[in-house]
């Protein structure tokens, strides 16, 4: 019989391999698959709308939900609100489900994490935190500028993210990953000024929770294309690349992120054809100069 030490060093292998895809660096496909990924997925979502419905509370509306956008840091692989009340953000690390205070950009102490804690409990460490740092408690509210059937909210049921560890981290891999290879198309769009103007910075949607940016056609007059990278949806489990254009003739009831078949790019792909990452970069752009027409 194997040695216990063999026997150990083979069940780390396996996971290790379910983990990440020797060929292409990308996590296992097959995690997505499971229950438990879209509990983590579901968990993270509502992660994201905590941070939105601090900024929502207390930073203007802007047009289109900008004000909500979460901006990715690139050195982190974190995310972080845009500023308001002056010098205060709300910092996200996926890892964990840890969200934090930020004061002049900077981290600090007291974060809360979605674990073994209800809903209820979030609220009343955003109040607490208000309340030390001297700011109208009664401004903050729960309401978001939009629905989602992923909303949790409430004082029965308790988040539990260290149990999603695993499924966690493929969706913390994905986004990196997604986020190095997004910014190289955003410098490739930048480089084709004949065609596609101005693009946005990088970052999270948390109504949709997609990362990605948007950029305008210069040669279809109303398009603007988001090119991105989506945790999932309850059609489509696992993470998946898009490119989506957003018409100014468009009926109103349709959405930017209602997606055509032909602009998806999905992980099993990637990883059945064991793609790297310029032949994705690659792909991404040639639909972008195709929708930019």
């Amino acid at each position: 019989m194997p040695s216990h030490s063999a026997q150990n060093e083979t069940v780390l292998f396996k996971i290790q391999c379910m983990e990440l895809s020797v060929s292409s660096g990308w996590p296992d496909t097959s995690i997505f698959g499971l229950k438990k990924y879209r509990r983590a997925r579901f968990e993270a979502h509502n992660a994201l709308f905590w941070m939105a419905r601090g900024v929502n509370s207390y930073r203007e509306k802007e047009d289109n939900n900008k004000h909500l956008e979460l901006m990715w840091e690139t050195s982190t692989s974190t995310l972080k609100t845009r500023v308001f009340c002056d010098n205060l953000q709300v910092g996200l690390n996926f890892l964990e489900l840890e969200i934090y205070f930020c004061e002049d950009g900077k981290k600090v102490k007291h974060s809360f994490w979605f674990d073994e804690r209800t809903p209820a409990y979030v609220e009343a460490w955003y109040l607490v935190e208000l309340l030390h740092r001297e700011k109208d408690q009664n401004k903050f509210s729960t309401e978001l500028p939009f629905h989602s059937d992923n909303f949790f909210l409430g004082d029965t049921e308790e988040h539990n993210a260290s149990s999603l560890q695993p499924e966690l981290r493929a969706l913390h891999n994905c986004f990196t990953k997604g986020a190095d290879i997004l910014s190289q198309v955003q410098l490739d769009a930048a480089a084709d000024r004949e065609a596609l103007g101005e693009e946005y910075s990088l970052s999270v949607q948390p109504e949709t929770f997609t990362l990605g940016f948007e950029l305008c056609s210069l040669t279809d007059n109303g398009t603007k294309i988001v090119v991105g990278l989506s945790a999932g949806d309850n059609l489509r489990p696992a993470p998946f690349f898009f490119v989506s254009a957003n018409r100014a003739n468009r009926d109103k009831k349709s959405h930017v992120l209602d997606f055509k078949p032909e602009n998806l790019l999905f992980l099993n792909t990637i990883n059945d054809k064991r793609m790297n990452n310029k032949d994705i970069i690659d792909i991404l752009f040639r639909q972008v100069k195709n929708l930019a027409g």
